[in-house]
């Protein structure tokens, strides 16, 4: 088949599934065009086997957070984008347009599919999270999402919990297919942990204290509620020796620096800041701490477990459809910090627990990968042709 994807350039769990899926799908023969503003994580090493990338503007323009999605496009931004899609559409005879978040995608295709008529691929949009519990409640962006995503010929998203929040938000006559998120097993998987003695080096970078290590990952967004988790970190740290591996970057960082001088913790958070390699990074830790408001799936815990890593996390979303409360983590509710903080320290204070429960998360993690999943998508695009 002849895909095309459509995708931001951002860290985030739409962008990076995006680009996954579009190297799978290629590694499994299918011709694949892979459609950004910008070169996607800011660097492109895939073989010439693996997608084509299209950018519509210059790495330069990518903005001053990175990490994040970067979604108020301007009207001339949508139509150089759009103008790029249909000329490879053309050209290339795609059979498939796959978008991965609503907005601007959606408005993309449709002009893609008005323009081309007959000739159009099929439109399939896969919803991530904030295209629906955010954009889509606005009063402004939310109608014409609505009429845009009513027209696709096929709506996914990554946990039931989400195929329900989409289709109460844009009154869809059915729930959108639920193909969750996925993990490639041989990069995320459970490596040998030596911990560095006190005061020893971590990568350069001194590391304050010896203990262990709880771990955050993110795009720092007000939706993943950082602060909150320097907070909780504070508690832990006051009853085991404990670091914090902050690794990511976003719009909030400033006010997370600001929380941890704060709350007295700033000597024991280590910012690892952007980083493409965080498998390695995560698989050192001892717990993934996950604080967000809303998740529609979290990518982030999926590839802390398939690490061997336990995750605990507030009780949102998709969430518990990926974290196995009491087995391969725990969830909170959010606000509730003391019980975040007792759930850590019971697991920090057992090893014989912890070495039992991240086994179990990484063996959970197994039904996440990507052999099992891409195949779904695969399925779909034929049923549709």
């Amino acid at each position: 088949m002849n895909i095309g994807v459509l995708c931001h350039a951002s860290y985030g769990g739409s962008a990076r599934i995006a680009v996954e899926l579009s190297v799978e799908l290629a590694h499994r023969g299918h011709t694949v065009h892979l459609f950004a503003r910008t070169t996607p994580f800011g660097a492109w090493d895939y073989p010439a086997s693996g997608p084509i990338l299209h950018r519509t503007a210059s790495d330069d323009e990518a903005g001053p957070h990175p990490a994040s999605q970067y979604v108020d496009w301007t009207a001339p931004e949508i139509e150089a984008y759009t103008d790029v899609v249909l000329q490879v559409a053309g050209q290339a005879h795609l059979d498939i347009l796959h978008f991965h978040y609503a907005l601007p995608f959606a408005r993309v295709t449709a002009e893609v599919a008005r323009r081309l008529g007959s000739a159009a691929p099929v439109r399939i949009g896969t919803l991530h999270g904030t295209d629906v519990s955010v954009h889509g409640r606005d009063p402004l962006k939310g109608p014409p999402l609505r009429e845009a995503l009513r027209e696709v010929d096929a709506l996914t998203t990554v946990s039931t919990s989400h195929a329900r929040l989409a289709a109460e938000v844009f009154g869809l006559a059915a729930q959108p297919e639920v193909i969750p998120n996925f993990v490639d097993l041989a990069r995320f998987r459970p490596s040998a942990r030596v911990r560095p003695a006190p005061g020893a080096p971590v990568d350069g970078c001194p590391d304050p204290r010896a203990g262990a290590t709880v771990a955050h990952v993110s795009n720092f967004r007000p939706v993943k509620n950082t602060p909150s988790a320097v907070r909780i970190f504070r508690g832990i740290r006051e009853r085991v020796p404990a670091q914090l591996w902050l690794i990511g970057d976003g719009e909030d960082m400033a006010e997370v620096k600001a929380t941890a001088r704060q709350v007295g913790v700033a000597v024991d958070i280590r910012l690892w800041g952007l980083r493409r390699d965080v498998a390695p990074i995560l698989a050192r830790a001892d717990l993934l701490l996950v604080t967000s408001l809303a998740e529609s799936f979290c990518l982030a815990a999926l590839e802390a477990m398939a690490c061997g890593v336990p995750v605990l996390a507030t009780r949102v979303g998709g969430l518990p459809e990926v974290v196995a409360d009491g087995k391969t983590g725990f969830l909170f509710t959010v606000g509730d910090d003391a019980a975040a903080v007792n759930f850590a320290v019971s697991l920090l204070s057992d090893p014989a627990r912890q070495r039992a429960m991240a086994a179990s998360a990484a063996d959970h993690a197994r039904q996440f990968g990507r052999e099992r999943i891409v195949p779904a998508y695969e399925r779909l695009y034929r049923r549709l042709l």
